[in-house]
């Protein structure tokens, strides 16, 4: 009580005498901008809300769990260039729980790149706060000043609802002059939650977003945890979205009796409508805690056997641009890409994508521009 009393009267004092103070941290003089205001990657439509993946006006024939998960801005990135030493942020989500398996960082923090000498190279996180909604904070910090362009990725399980850059007063910002990402070319991908992210450390290692930086090209993730279901009104909203391949990454989430009765419209429905854009239908990964518990090992199985007869049959039907990858040692053999059994760690992802790429290489070189 002395102390603060001392202290109290030291600053009655200061002002009394007409003195001005700042407290040892100075004043934060940075300059935020609204993150709108920069080029916005990784939408498979406009949408407004601009942070969320599916427009609210469209998404009306929906279940209310896609609805809800569309939300998430998993996969949508900020592009922008400034020559500032130190950059900052600003957000605001619209819940503050993380889930169990999931990484703060990744549920609801901000993952940065650099473009550095000719590729893409992590720089920092925006970390969030413990349930709170309303987060800020330096990203990175004592940088040269050099100009450069940066991409920063949103959160993967979380609905963002605002966010502000902040640069050094005397900095400039502004849009890329020479986007990194090619947004005429794109690769949609829809599947479940390990391709929302559960459970990269952080956004940028989540598969997708890996194969973003890897390519150059515009990479949309349509993962929708525990729903990514191929209910018929996804596929119609599919076929409105411009992209040069679609990846079908869906097969963890449906039971074998959905997949028997959903894959075959589903998937041709994507077909005679887009008949210019090559698919590639993905294998659900084989569950790691399927080794010992006999059920989820044979739910697997059953699953695979279905998506691989749907796939038969539009072949059979002369469909030459649908391709298909096995689960076959699609996450490694040691058993280590897991987190949990189900969802992948960033081991896991960077082995998922190695897998996808021998294919994903060739389909990209028979795939056109976005027009």
């Amino acid at each position: 009580m002395l102390i603060f009393r001392i202290m109290k009267n030291w600053m009655i004092a200061l002002l009394l005498a007409g003195t001005t103070f700042t407290w040892a941290h100075g004043q934060d003089n940075t300059r935020y901008t609204d993150a709108r205001q920069f080029q916005i990657v990784g939408k498979g439509l406009p949408t407004s809300p601009v942070y969320q993946r599916f427009d609210s006006l469209l998404d009306k024939d929906l279940t209310p769990a896609v609805k809800h998960l569309s939300k998430h801005s998993s996969g949508i990135a900020v592009l922008f260039e400034t020559n500032s030493m130190y950059i900052k942020a600003k957000w605001t989500l619209a819940n503050g729980l993380f889930y169990n398996n999931i990484v703060p960082i990744c549920h609801s923090g901000l993952d940065l790149y650099a473009w550095q000498n000719g590729k893409w190279q992590w720089a920092g996180v925006g970390r969030p706060g413990d349930k709170e909604t309303a987060n800020s904070g330096i990203i990175v910090s004592n940088m040269d000043g050099a100009m450069r362009q940066y991409m920063l990725y949103l959160p993967t399980y979380n609905e963002l609802t605002s966010l502000e850059i902040g640069v050094a007063p005397e900095a400039q910002l502004g849009r890329p002059a020479s986007p990194k990402i090619d947004t005429t070319h794109r690769i949609v991908i829809y599947g479940s939650s390990i391709l929302q992210g559960a459970s990269a450390s952080r956004a940028g290692m989540v598969y997708s977003s890996i194969l973003q930086r890897k390519t150059g090209w515009d990479v949309v993730n349509l993962g929708f945890s525990g729903n990514g279901k191929m209910e018929f009104p996804v596929a119609e909203l599919l076929v409105k979205m411009p992209a040069s391949v679609f990846v079908l990454d869906c097969i963890p989430n449906p039971s074998p009796k959905e997949i028997k009765e959903r894959a075959y419209p589903f998937i041709k429905h994507l077909l005679d409508n887009r008949p210019e854009v090559p698919i590639l239908l993905v294998e659900t990964v084989i569950r790691e805690n399927g080794y010992f518990d006999q059920k989820t090992d044979q739910d697997t199985k059953d699953k695979n056997a279905a998506i691989k007869e749907a796939y038969m049959k539009l072949k059979s039907e002369g469909y030459k641009q649908l391709h298909y990858l096995p689960a076959t040692n699609l996450i490694g053999s040691d058993h280590e890409g897991t987190i949990d059994g189900v969802h992948l760690t960033d081991l896991g992802y960077m082995r998922q994508l190695e897998a996808m790429w021998p294919q994903l290489r060739q389909l990209m070189k028979k795939s056109h521009p976005i027009r």
